[in-house]
């Protein structure tokens, strides 16, 4: 088992830190989103609707309020590190529709742009005027 996920796993028995239940219904009208960051970030900022179930709680928070393997959910954290790991502990639970959306200022279009690319020469020089 790879070795970043069974801290998520043993989670388990750690108390869960989530807000209100999601039923079922309201899955079935599309994906459920989930927020993997802290208590505290989410409590600051979150998209509407979106279930707080932090990283380190997620294999349990997961399993107790959408124990069908085929729920649609989405991940978002801060600034996707959290989120990849949650998919990945996720899918080694059985869970195969799960999208990582990386961050949530990523989501809302007020990401950073990413870095451009440097060209790199090409290995020679023009000759000399």
């Amino acid at each position: 088992m790879n070795a970043r996920l069974l801290p998520l796993l043993l989670t388990l028995t750690t108390p869960l830190m989530a807000a209100e239940p999601v039923s079922e219904d309201a899955n079935r009208r599309g994906p459920v989103w989930v927020d993997v960051r802290s208590a505290e970030e989410y409590q600051q900022d979150h998209l509407p609707g979106a279930v707080l179930i932090p990283h380190t709680h997620i294999a349990r928070g997961v399993t107790e309020r959408f124990p069908n393997r085929e729920t649609r959910i989405n991940l978002y954290g801060q600034d996707g590190r959290r989120s990849r790991m949650a998919m990945e502990a996720l899918q080694a639970l059985g869970y195969h529709r799960v999208e990582d959306f990386g961050s949530l200022s990523a989501l809302r279009g007020s990401a950073p742009p990413a870095p451009s690319p440097r060209l790199q020469p090409a290995g020679h020089t023009l000759p000399a005027r």
